[in-house]
C-alpha cells in the first residue's frame, strides 16, 4: 500500500488503550490514555481523522471492539501479529516497554513496514468459529471427565454414584455437540457448501476435516497461493543455514493454528494409502532417506496444496490433482 503520513498507533488492554497520534513524520507525536469504554471511545473517535490509519497488535479478542467501531466511522484499521511487532521492536533496539511506549512502536512500524487494511469477517464466519470452538471446547470437557472415570474408578476407594453422575456429565455434552454440530452445518453449508462437498472428494480427507479447514480460513477467500495457507498453519519449512559453519536442520516453523496441523496429519496417515500423489511423495521421499516424519509433513503440504486448488477451482477431486 502507499505510505501514508497520518498514523495512529494504539496499545489496547482489557480496562484502557493508548493511542501515539503522529500526523506528521517530522513533528512530534502526541499521545493519550483512554479508558476501553463508550466514554472512552468516543473521546477518542472524536480527535481520528478519517484520512489516516490505526494500527493495533492483535489481543485476543478486546482489540475486535475499537476496530469494528473504526470501520464503521470508514477509518483504516490495520491489525498486525504481535511477533511481528516483537521481532520489530528488537530489530529497532527498542529498550523501553510500557503501553504509551507500545503505541509508539506501533507507528514506526507502520511508516518502515509492509501493512495491510484489515477488513471484517463476515457475520456468519463469526457465528461459524463460535460453534466450532465451543464444540472444541465441549469435546475437551468429555475427555477430561472420561479421564477422571478413569482415575476415580482405579482407586481402591470410591462413589459409585459420583461416576455415574460424571457420566450422565458426559451425554449432556454429546447432546449439546449433536446440536452445536447440526447449526454448524448448516452455517458453513449456507456460505461454503460446495467447497466441503469438493474437499471432502480428497482421498485421505474427511468432511471434519473440510469444516475446520474453511472455519479457519473463512473459506480461504482471503488467500492467493497454497503457499500462503502453508505458512498461515505452520506448515512451511523454516531453513537455519548460513556460510560454511551453520548447517541446522531443515523443520517446520509450527506458528499458527497447532490443531489443523494435527488435523492434516491424521488425513496424511489416511492419504499415504488412498490418495496417488501423496503414495508417490511418500514413497520417493522414503526412498531416499528421509524420516517418516518428514515424509508424513511433506504429504500434509500436498494434501493442503490439492485442497486449496480444488476450493479454488470450484470443482471435485479428478485424476488432475494425482499429479
Amino acid at each position: 500500500m502507499a505510505k501514508v503520513s497520518k498514523i495512529i498507533g494504539i496499545d489496547i488492554s482489557k480496562e484502557k488503550f493508548d493511542a501515539c497520534f503522529s500526523f506528521n513524520e517530522n513533528e512530534k507525536s502526541v499521545q493519550d490514555s483512554y479508558s476501553y469504554d463508550e466514554k472512552g471511545m468516543r473521546l477518542f473517535l472524536e480527535e481520528v481523522q478519517d484520512d489516516c490509519i490505526c494500527i493495533m497488535e492483535a489481543t485476543g479478542v478486546y482489540h475486535l471492539r475499537l476496530a469494528y467501531a473504526l470501520y464503521e466511522r470508514r477509518v483504516s484499521v490495520s491489525i498486525v501479529n504481535p511477533l511481528s511487532v516483537k521481532n520489530f521492536s528488537r530489530a529497532v533496539m527498542c529498550r523501553t516497554k510500557t503501553d504509551k511506549a507500545d503505541a509508539r512502536l506501533l507507528v514506526e512500524y507502520a511508516r518502515r513496514m509492509e501493512i495491510t487494511i484489515w477488513e471484517p469477517t463476515p457475520d456468519n464466519y463469526i457465528r461459524i468459529q463460535q460453534l466450532y470452538r465451543s464444540i472444541e471446547m465441549f469435546q475437551q470437557n468429555i475427555q477430561q471427565t472420561e479421564n477422571q472415570i478413569e482415575a476415580i474408578s482405579h482407586s481402591p476407594i470410591y462413589d459409585s454414584t459420583l461416576i455415574v453422575m460424571l457420566r450422565k456429565h458426559i451425554r449432556q455434552l454429546q447432546r449439546r455437540i449433536g446440536s452445536l454440530q447440526k447449526q454448524l452445518e448448516t452455517l458453513i453449508g449456507q456460505e461454503d457448501g460446495r467447497a466441503i462437498d469438493n474437499i471432502s472428494s480428497i482421498p485421505g480427507v474427511g468432511k471434519k476435516t473440510a469444516i475446520a479447514l474453511l472455519t479457519a480460513t473463512k473459506g480461504m477467500h482471503g488467500f492467493k497461493s497454497y503457499k500462503q495457507v502453508s505458512s498461515y498453519f505452520g506448515l512451511c519449512p523454516r531453513i537455519y543455514d548460513s556460510g560454511k559453519s551453520v548447517h541446522g536442520k531443515a523443520h517446520i516453523c509450527k506458528m499458527g493454528m497447532g490443531w489443523i496441523r494435527k488435523l492434516l496429519y491424521m488425513c496424511s496417515i489416511s492419504a499415504i494409502r488412498c490418495n496417488k500423489a501423496c503414495v508417490d511423495l511418500f514413497e520417493r521421499l522414503r526412498e531416499k532417506g528421509k524420516p517418516v516424519k518428514v515424509a508424513m509433513i511433506a504429504v500434509a503440504n500436498k494434501l493442503l496444496k490439492q485442497i486449496f486448488a480444488i476450493v479454488k477451482n470450484n470443482q471435485a477431486y479428478s485424476e488432475i490433482y494425482a499429479i
